[in-house]
């Protein structure tokens, strides 16, 4: 079988994690990369030994691709989705779907006219204790859900130095379309329909990054169940590791808790920390939750099948993360 010819938008930290993973696909052929920054652009060139380009339009024009990665900033996404469903290629993209609804809904339609394979990249369906939780879910141990609750955080360090672009986005678009996603994905039979929100700006406002230090939300569903999210980007630099993520789900028969700030392996030497497990590679082999994520969208390419996280998923998941967005700005409970 000819291998699938892969382009990939953005060559940050996840556009060079998803180029290695491609690398390592029987699959898969890594054709080209496109970057906004040429120092960036020619590391990976240099690196990876494929054309690169600063123009997403210009690569598209003259390299003969199967299927796009885009790997741009949270609010970059909607041109390189259009172009690809315009030209009939199969893509994966970053979540947030989109940080507008009114762009969320095109790329939506972009995707349905052109019957294109979309998957919006919400990696924790392929995060192994989030795996477990959706087994125990689906077979019933907790019976029917009753709430759930997340908190999802990162250090400073995310919009200060690791993010170029933080003030362009926030925690709420950067981490809580993941929680959301969860929940959503543990529950398809249940919408959102309302949310109320609340959201601080003091801390990064007074470095100059205009964006929330933190969002708290609570999110009610077409059932009579609510959920809660929360997330801040101010957590100190000397936490164990660079995010914390928790999670609890409550059934009527049961409840489960998550804590992927704990990954089993503690580290007391200099400072102390917590060591990245989960994701460690394995005989040479990628096995975080975005390379199996990538490998997932490259079977469907090939198999001819549809991603579960599709458009449809990403537009419900945008409308959600703007609608908290709405209600902290407004102090209202907004519908979604």
């Amino acid at each position: 079988m000819k291998s699938i010819q892969f382009g990939i938008v953005g060559m940050g930290i996840r556009g060079k994690l998803f180029a290695d993973t491609l690398l390592q696909n029987p699959y898969a052929q890594l054709t080209a990369v496109s970057d906004a920054f040429p120092s960036t652009l020619a590391q990976c060139v240099e690196k990876y030994g494929v054309p690169g380009y600063a123009d997403v339009k210009e690569m598209l024009d003259k390299e003969q691709l199967d299927a796009l990665v885009i790997a741009t900033p949270d609010f970059l996404h909607r041109e390189p989705v259009l172009l690809a469903a315009e030209r009939g290629l199969h893509f994966m993209v970053e979540k947030p779907f989109s940080t507008r609804v009114e762009e969320a809904e095109e790329m939506h339609e972009a995707v349905v006219r052109s019957g294109v394979k979309c998957m919006v990249a919400f990696e924790n369906r392929w995060n192994s204790p989030f795996v477990a939780v959706k087994e125990a879910v689906r077979s019933g141990e907790l019976g029917s859900l009753l709430t759930m609750n997340a908190r999802l955080n990162d250090t400073i360090y995310v919009p200060t130095q690791m993010l170029k672009w933080s003030k362009g986005s926030s925690p709420g678009w950067f981490l809580l379309p993941h929680a959301a996603d969860i929940a959503l994905w543990l529950k398809p039979e249940a919408a959102p329909v309302s949310v109320y929100a609340v959201g601080t700006k003091k801390k990064l406002a007074g470095m100059g990054i205009d964006t929330y230090d933190s969002i708290q939300s609570v999110v009610s569903f077409d059932d009579g169940t609510n959920a809660a999210f929360t997330t801040s980007w101010v957590l100190p630099e000397s936490m164990p590791l660079i995010y914390d993520f928790k999670y609890e789900i409550i059934g009527d028969q049961g409840a489960l808790y998550v804590d992927l700030a704990d990954q089993m392996v503690r580290h007391a030497g200099g400072t102390y920390r917590h060591v990245h497990t989960l994701g460690t590679p394995i005989n040479g082999q990628f096995t975080s939750a975005p390379s199996y994520m990538l490998n997932a969208f490259v079977d469907h390419v090939r198999m001819d099948t549809a991603p579960e996280a599709g458009s449809a998923v990403g537009l419900l998941n945008t409308r959600l993360i703007d609608a908290i967005h709405r209600s902290a700005a407004s102090g209202q409970v907004e519908r979604i």
